[in-house]
């Protein structure tokens, strides 16, 4: 068991995958509780308390509208579960029946590695374990930083500007970009202690859909193309 019933509650919910449904005591949990679950949980799922031995991390919340409408206070610094970190691809496949209400989203990935940033193309799968991710305030620290899975591409050399389409089954459903100095601007939030080789995922630059049965491509021009195919 764990020492706060509330981060059961949550590991109960990412082990059955099922949403909380019953939210009454959670609009209590301050920043302060909120990562204390956090840490909890990941100490559960086997990522170790020195920040150094992160394989991956994930940026989140990082404009103040969606700080605001989650409750934080600063931007969403979670570490990747090791069990849900895929790196290389191009090619990827998840079970949807191991996720709980999961949407997708495109980002900018950076490799750290002896010093070098380098870009690799990232899709997360974003989750949540509230029903209707209907996240109480704060609380999008303590449920894992809203990951599902991470899932990297081949490193290559930076380029100034990020392009990418989504596609499912072919259809167009999004598309957005980002700026490759944006995404490294950002690798000061976090902590400063890093291993030698880390992944980093830097914030959406599409908007998040829901994930459904496919095969989703990430076109990302000349950064590459990765596809998930979600069963």
């Amino acid at each position: 068991m764990t020492a706060d019933p509330l981060a059961e509650v949550l590991w109960a919910a990412r082990d059955r995958r099922a949403s909380i449904v019953d939210g009454q005591t959670w609009p209590a949990v301050d920043q302060a509780r909120a990562s204390a679950i956090a840490a909890e949980l990941y100490r559960r799922c086997g990522v170790a308390d020195a920040t150094d031995a992160v394989a991956a991390w994930k940026l989140g919340a990082l404009d103040q509208p969606t700080r605001d409408r989650l409750g934080l206070a600063g931007p969403l610094v979670a570490p990747v579960l090791p069990d849900r970190l895929r790196i290389g691809g191009p090619e990827f496949r998840w079970d949807l029946a191991d996720l709980v209400q999961p949407k997708l989203e495109a980002e900018i990935g950076i490799l750290l590695a002896d010093g070098e940033a380098r870009l690799a193309p990232c899709i997360e799968v974003a989750d949540c374990r509230f029903a209707g991710w209907a996240v109480p305030p704060a609380c999008a620290v303590a449920d894992f930083g809203l990951q599902g899975a991470m899932l990297f591409g081949a490193a290559v050399a930076p380029i100034p500007r990020v392009g990418v389409t989504v596609r499912c089954d072919g259809n167009p459903v999004a598309e957005g970009a980002g700026d490759w100095s944006d995404a490294v601007e950002r690798l000061a939030i976090l902590p400063r202690r890093l291993g030698r080789s880390v992944h980093i995922a830097t914030g959406s630059i599409t908007p998040m859909v829901p994930a459904t049965a496919g095969v989703w491509e990430f076109e990302f021009g000349a950064v590459g193309r990765l596809v998930v195919e979600l069963t």
